[in-house]
């Protein structure tokens, strides 16, 4: 056999033993995320639980969800521990209604409590490659520095935390910043 060829068997072998594994608790019910993640924390005691809270609500921008072809990027900013440029630590991505959840381990279990300064960017996202500019949001809302000034981005995160969060933002009639900050994101990859 073929170095080409074997690496195929090998692949397909794998695969086939992959799904094997998977399908053996099909015939007694579907395990939920829930119940496969504690069976983890079982299975290798030396993992660490860490503890999260509900951080999920709705943007919108002058009372309407994302412009189709768009999303906004919900961000999370550690005044104590600043993210660099465009690598946001902390982010959710809205649905096409401007709903937006964080998630940790599981869909929607949340984030790590903290006080945070939100942020908003409203990109373009290209498949898996990320979301890119131009902020439909005109650069008002994307960097941590300016909205630190602004009571109604502060978030004190404490379990279980909410679900009801509601940020609109005034986008219509406002001047655009030209130079966003240094620490503004205006894309993530």
């Amino acid at each position: 056999m073929t170095d080409s060829k074997c690496r195929r068997w090998l692949t397909w072998s794998a695969l086939v033993g992959t799904l094997a594994i998977v399908g053996e608790g099909c015939g007694s019910g579907t395990q939920t995320a829930q119940q496969a993640l504690e069976q983890q924390y079982k299975a290798n005691p030396q993992l660490k639980r860490i503890g999260v809270t509900k951080f999920a609500g709705t943007v919108t921008v002058d009372g309407q969800p994302p412009a189709k072809g768009t999303v906004i990027v919900v961000m999370l900013n550690d005044p104590k521990m600043p993210a660099v440029r465009n690598q946001p630590s902390l982010y959710a991505v809205s649905t096409p209604a401007g709903t937006f959840e964080f998630s940790t381990s599981l869909k929607g279990d949340g984030t790590l409590p903290g006080s945070y300064v939100v942020t908003f960017a409203q990109l373009h996202p290209h498949g898996t490659r990320g979301y890119f500019p131009p902020d439909e949001l005109k650069n008002l809302y994307n960097d941590p520095d300016k909205n630190a000034g602004k009571p109604e981005f502060h978030v004190e995160l404490t379990p279980p935390g909410k679900t009801d969060y509601a940020f609109n933002l005034k986008v219509a009639g406002e001047q655009p910043v030209d130079q966003p900050g240094p620490k503004a994101t205006t894309e993530v990859r």
